[in-house]
């Protein structure tokens, strides 16, 4: 009985450190080589962001996975499986990252991303690699089939993109890139969360710069041979 309850305990502690791991389990990158990242201090922002309609919230969703604030990738984790999540740049360009790749190949790679006001995720096809890239865990979860709620996904046509977003911002034989700045009503939930961070402000003057945000949205589509093979769909939030 004495071993049976030692053995018990012994395997409660391993659960209980995997799940320790899971959530504090983060490796330091101190480089730039994640081409594919919107908040990557390399990559290209368009100058101009067109205010307009809003882009369909379908477009925000994979997997069932809606692009919404997910402390330690708790929710996403859970879907997709354990991994490690990577760490990189500083101050406004500071970045956590997961990654999981497909079990078959050619393999296909979705990574989940969370910066201080930006959330992001990305499909990637096999193609330029990246340090951290071997971080990637398998989940059957990811596959060739995944798309977006709207039908955003890998091997789609430049064609099929415009079918489902529209005329695209920026156009060239191998990239569309979509984006929008709306204004939009700070939900009460939020505007209560706030009013205790800045409770030294005055009803007005507090009123006056939080009940409305910058909502901005953007999506990229690159193609190889006529096919979609890298896919960045983030939202920033500017309270």
């Amino acid at each position: 009985m004495r071993k049976f309850k030692a053995l018990w305990m012994l395997a409660f502690a391993f659960s209980f450190l995997l799940r320790a791991q899971d959530t504090s389990n983060t490796v330091r990158l101190a480089d730039q080589s994640d081409w594919w990242s919107v908040l990557n201090e390399n990559f290209y922002w368009p100058i101009e962001k067109p205010a307009g309609n809003q882009l369909s919230a379908d477009n925000f969703e994979i997997a069932g996975m809606k692009l919404d604030r997910d402390p330690s990738f708790r929710s996403v984790k859970s879907k997709f499986g354990r991994t490690v999540t990577a760490s990189r740049g500083t101050t406004s360009s500071a970045r956590q990252q997961v990654c999981y790749v497909s079990q078959q190949n050619p393999p296909v790679r979705l990574i989940f991303e969370e910066g201080d006001l930006s959330l992001s995720f990305y499909l990637v096809a096999e193609g330029q690699g990246w340090n951290g890239q071997a971080l990637c865990a398998e989940s059957a979860s990811v596959s060739a089939n995944l798309k977006t709620k709207s039908g955003l996904g890998l091997g789609i046509s430049t064609t099929d993109v415009v079918k489902i977003l529209g005329n695209a911002d920026i156009s060239s034989p191998d990239r569309l890139v979509y984006e929008r700045e709306i204004e939009q009503q700070t939900p009460n939930d939020k505007l209560t969360e706030l009013r205790k961070e800045h409770s030294e402000m005055s009803e007005k003057d507090f009123h006056d710069n939080y009940d409305s945000y910058e909502l901005e949205l953007y999506i990229e589509a690159r193609f190889t041979n006529g096919k979609l093979s890298y896919l960045a769909v983030s939202k920033t939030e500017n309270y």
